[in-house]
């Protein structure tokens, strides 16, 4: 360990911290790779295909990670930044799903929904994530805000969503609130873990990041588990709450008016 912690490019502790951020970390691989043998067993690759790729993609990458770390110590710091990034960049997806189910009935809302936030992710590439991955690898400081500022970026994203389907009284499912829910412990927590780590000092944020963003993760992928172990069927006819009433319908007619717009809008 002593070549890594040395370069600081990879928060990796010393002592019963830095085996406990490991044993969390194992815990999660075994949770992702549960996720995915569980949605191949219930075919949730169909109902979820977005979010499923960006479970394969986590679990296949951990792996890698785990492999790079034993095998080729020297090449884990870079490595395992680089992995970090274009994993916080991949984290959109789960977003774009989201918007996806929520607004699964109408379709020019959900292109328009998938749209946007395929604009703002790359745009957070293009300002952010290359030219650290190009030029500061090893700027702990510089990594450490980008991260801080995209996890800040993904939670407006889901408060809005949220704030769309309540605003319009759509039913999520119990599976859309569990991507919902873990999504946003997750964001819960790395903001308040950077945020942490970047106020103390180098060998102190570094403990902190290595046993809490595990953590994050961990759970984040058990509610993910939780609620989808057992997905319930998505019914597109029940758009609404029915106890909304009027308000509802007329929430329906003002949705489905504007989806129309949309659609001859993109058709021009």
């Amino acid at each position: 360990m002593g070549e890594r912690e040395s370069r600081g490019a990879c928060p990796s502790p010393a002592g019963s911290m830095h085996i406990l951020g490991m044993a969390i970390s194992y815990g999660g691989f075994l949770l992702w790779g549960l996720l995915i043998l569980r949605g191949a067993r219930s075919r949730l690759f169909r109902l979820f295909p977005l979010w499923y790729s960006y479970v394969v993609y986590v679990f296949s990458g951990s792996l890698a990670m785990y492999l790079v770390y034993w095998l080729a110590p020297g090449v884990y710091p870079s490595a395992y930044w680089i992995y970090y990034l274009v994993t916080i960049l991949a984290e959109f997806v789960v977003l774009v799903e989201v918007s996806d189910q929520i607004f699964r009935v109408f379709p020019a809302i959900r292109n328009l929904g998938r749209a946007l936030t395929i604009a703002v992710s790359t745009a957070l590439g293009l300002v952010y994530v290359f030219p650290a991955i190009l030029g500061s690898v090893h700027s702990r400081a510089a990594l450490l805000d980008f991260a801080s500022r995209a996890a800040v970026t993904k939670a407006i994203i889901l408060a809005s969503l949220f704030y769309a389907a309540r605003h319009y009284n759509l039913e999520l499912g119990k599976s859309v609130v569990g991507l919902m829910l873990g999504f946003s412990i997750y964001l819960a927590m790395n903001i308040t873990t950077l945020a942490v780590g970047k106020a103390f000092e180098p060998a102190i944020s570094a403990s902190i990041l290595w046993v809490m963003g595990p953590l994050a993760s961990v759970l984040c992928v058990l509610v993910w588990t939780i609620s989808l172990w057992k997905p319930a069927p998505i019914l597109s006819p029940q758009i609404v709450s029915p106890a909304g009433g009027r308000d509802s319908e007329a929430l329906v007619l003002e949705l489905n008016r504007f989806n129309g717009e949309l659609s001859k809008f993109l058709h021009k």
